[in-house]
């Protein structure tokens, strides 16, 4: 294995997880006009601060919400500061007088249908205008305004914004991209494992999980919470000359905060159905526990359990 600084590692086995990228350059105008005049995106640490900034200026006129096509870590983050803000423009009164846009590449709001129907619901409650089967392709800061292209047939059109929340397009690190590890003809350049093993399919000896494989789940911690234990237990399996035998299912969790209050807890697998932690609790609508879990429980597992590999 070829380090930056040209030396070399030897392995026995290797386990890939570099994390994901933000590829600001694939959307012309987007990064050079973040934290100014209306525009932001909370994929910054610097300039996630202003996407509150800009939701509490905005009094009327045009919001603008957009996601990416193609994988991204937090999928329904693009989705969670649109509920939000709308929730504070609704309790500020504002909301009749901001004409709210979000910018969906896919044909759902969400790829589960059983979600789908909860986060429609939320949608029309706010008044949100959807732009299914798009995407902002375009930034033009100077002018406040982005283009919007529809995936189906490609024609454009152009959006004005007061304020617009961008999220940029993601991808594997570019050294992953050109080198061995990634799948053939995958522009995004995903380390190829089969999708239950997380076993590299050509190279036994090379793992990876996290948001730089290419199995087909939503690229969340939730998920690699679920993928390591996999991993340890089919590297000892390897390293012992036996098959490997754990198996992850594809599990993944969504906690999309619809309100100020309230949120949707999405969790799923990769039978694209619900599969909650707890199946006696209805996870499948917005509820008020599930937020104080995302405020108050979830940060004291990571600190003190997920990251000493406890839970």
């Amino acid at each position: 294995m070829a380090l930056d600084d040209g030396g070399t590692v030897s392995y026995d086995q290797l386990v890939v997880c570099p994390g994901i990228q933000l590829d600001w350059d694939r959307v012309p105008g987007l990064e050079a006009g973040l934290g100014e005049d209306g525009l932001s995106s909370n994929y910054l640490a610097r300039t996630a601060p202003a996407t509150w900034r800009f939701i509490r200026r905005t009094r009327s006129g045009t919001a603008v919400f957009g996601m990416p096509s193609g994988a991204i870590k937090c999928g329904g983050a693009p989705q969670k500061i649109a509920y939000l803000a709308a929730d504070y423009w609704r309790e500020q009164g504002l909301l009749g007088r901001i004409d709210v846009h979000l910018v969906l590449p896919g044909a759902a709001v969400f790829g589960v249908p059983e979600f789908a129907r909860v986060l429609e619901g939320v949608i029309r409650r706010y008044g949100i205008h959807v732009h299914y089967g798009s995407e902002v392709t375009e930034v033009r800061p100077e002018a406040r305004e982005v283009t919007v292209t529809d995936l189906g047939t490609g024609s454009t059109s152009t959006l004005p914004y007061d304020m617009a929340h961008l999220v940029p397009p993601q991808s594997a690190p570019d050294w992953i991209k050109r080198g061995p590890l990634a799948a053939s003809g995958d522009p995004a350049g995903y380390v190829e494992v089969d999708r239950h093993t997380l076993r590299h399919v050509r190279y036994p000896d090379v793992w990876a999980l996290g948001d730089a494989a290419s199995s087909p789940n939503a690229k969340t911690g939730a998920a690699v919470r679920k993928q390591a234990p996999v991993v340890v237990e089919n590297l000892l399996a390897a390293l012992d000359g036996r098959e490997p035998t754990a198996s992850y299912g594809g599990y993944s969790s969504c906690p999309l905060t619809t309100a100020r209050t309230k949120m949707l807890l999405a969790e799923f697998d990769y039978s694209g159905r619900p599969a909650p932690s707890i199946p006696v609790i209805d996870t499948v609508r917005e509820r008020t526990d599930m937020w104080y879990l995302k405020r108050r429980g979830l940060p004291f597992l990571y600190w003190n359990l997920m990251l000493r590999g406890l839970a």
